[in-house]
């Protein structure tokens, strides 16, 4: 029988071998982790906090987008690079 590899897993498979590893010796960067490029293929769940450590104050020209709706449908909470929560609105798409 060859010999199993980690390319064969599954998703399922892959996830609970990285939990039960990282619970059981979490690595002492952890907090220092830097990722420069995520690619997430179908989905990215971020069950806790999100931080965000760029920011811009400018975006590009208003142009001819008409207003947004008076009322979310809700909103995210984030911490900006200062460590600010922050609430940003998300509306439904049409």
């Amino acid at each position: 029988m060859p010999a199993e590899t980690i390319g064969d897993w599954t998703t399922p498979q892959l996830v609970k071998f990285m939990e039960e590893t990282l619970r059981q010796s979490p690595p002492s960067r952890i907090p220092e982790l830097i990722s420069e490029d995520l690619t997430v293929a179908n989905q990215l769940t971020i069950s806790d906090e999100m931080q965000l450590s760029q920011r811009q104050s400018t975006v590009g020209s208003a142009g001819g987008a008409t207003a947004l709706p008076a009322t979310p449908t809700g909103y995210f909470i984030i911490k900006d690079y200062t460590g600010q929560n922050r609430a940003v609105p998300y509306y439904d798409v049409n």
